[in-house]
């Protein structure tokens, strides 16, 4: 199976540095493998210490689903019942955007990259720029 390389995910973080930057904000990226296991992470000076670990579960929930986070939010519908994943715990995940799923060029599942420091569209804006999405 293939595996994500340092050097793809130090370039993904790089792209995704860039665009936080031309957009204004400072934000945290998180490379994970196939498997949920980190690859890179890196902080922005004056990113939110509390995107660290944001970053991280937008990253495993990306993997998890194989999908972009932005997508597996279900609209609220009263009377249904609620999945509840939007917790931070060790191994928690999170339905809002900012992960997205990285595949090579076969269409492999290699790992996912997790962006947070802004609203969840900033967040996922800059995670699809990073994977070039």
């Amino acid at each position: 199976m293939p595996d994500i390389t340092l050097e793809y995910a130090q370039a993904l973080v790089a792209k995704g540095r860039a665009a936080a930057k031309n957009a204004g904000m400072n934000a945290v990226f998180a490379v994970l493998d196939k498997g949920a296991n980190l690859v890179t992470f890196s902080r922005m000076d004056g990113a939110w210490l509390a995107s660290n670990e944001l970053a991280i579960a937008k990253a495993r929930t990306s993997v998890m689903f194989q999908a972009p986070t932005d997508a597996l939010g279900a609209p609220l519908e009263l009377g249904k019942p609620l999945l509840h994943f939007d917790h931070i715990h060790q191994g928690g995940l999170l339905l809002v955007g900012g992960g997205v799923p990285l595949f090579d060029p076969s269409g492999e599942l290699v790992g996912a990259l997790g962006v947070s420091g802004g609203a969840p569209e900033q967040d996922a804006a800059i995670a699809s720029a990073a994977a070039g999405i």
